[in-house]
């Protein structure tokens, strides 16, 4: 089947998996453990989608840099203590599989390091639909291109053929610095008055809505 895009690259949290509200609510609850004020919810949703080490230590701003470490580890000590069982959002597994038969190549681009993606994709039945994926263990964080790069060489496909599907202002950047489309979700860590400025084709509201557009327009 002729289509207008070969390789589609999602982004992870807030996009495919609902995960935003527990990441955000853990990562307050981690300052509050150390006695720092904790950032709000909206500036938390400002850094989702780049690098954990690199996130905490724009939410410390000017306080203690020294301690972004301690509250770094205490996140992930929450992380792990909670179910963290992975849950799609309603539409994903399908859609993805339904993807992958039609030949589609996909690929998982996420701020999230290596063994975190790879024990959330464990979890799931998409897993062996996803052909690269990509972590911040791998790859400059977000909005680097370099994971968008990297998939394209991988699967050899070229950036007009490509397109990134993500929840936030990273995501979406991260497509523009790379040169290919970008599709935008507006149910995740950004609304859609802050991703408009990123020039995306489209902006879903959920993500039944992202497979419906590719199978009409990718």
């Amino acid at each position: 089947m002729k289509t207008r895009f070969e390789l589609i690259i999602f982004d992870w949290d807030g996009t495919l998996s609902d995960s935003v509200g527990l990441i955000t609510d853990l990562m307050i609850q981690s300052f509050v453990l150390h006695d720092v004020t904790p950032p709000s919810r909206m500036e938390v949703a400002d850094i989702l989608g780049i690098k954990l080490s690199e996130a905490f230590k724009i939410l410390l701003k000017e306080k203690d840099q020294n301690i972004s470490e301690l509250i770094l580890n205490s996140y992930i000590d929450l992380y792990n203590q909670s179910s963290n069982k992975v849950k799609l959002f309603d539409g994903v597994e399908l859609g993805i599989k339904e993807l992958y038969r039609y030949g589609y190549k996909i690929a998982i681009a996420t701020g999230g390091g290596r063994n975190y993606l790879d024990s959330c994709l464990a979890q799931t039945s998409i897993k062996d639909c996803v052909g690269v994926t990509k972590t911040s263990d791998d790859c400059f964080s977000k909005p680097h291109p370099q994971m968008c790069n990297e998939i394209m060489n991988e699967l050899i496909i070229e950036p007009e053929k490509s397109i990134v599907v993500g929840d936030s202002i990273h995501d979406l950047q991260m497509a523009k610095n790379a040169g290919i489309a970008s599709l935008a979700v507006t149910y995740g860590a950004h609304k859609q008055d802050s991703l408009s400025i990123y020039g995306s084709l489209d902006y879903m509201d959920d993500a039944n809505m992202v497979f419906e557009w590719i199978r009409r327009h990718g």
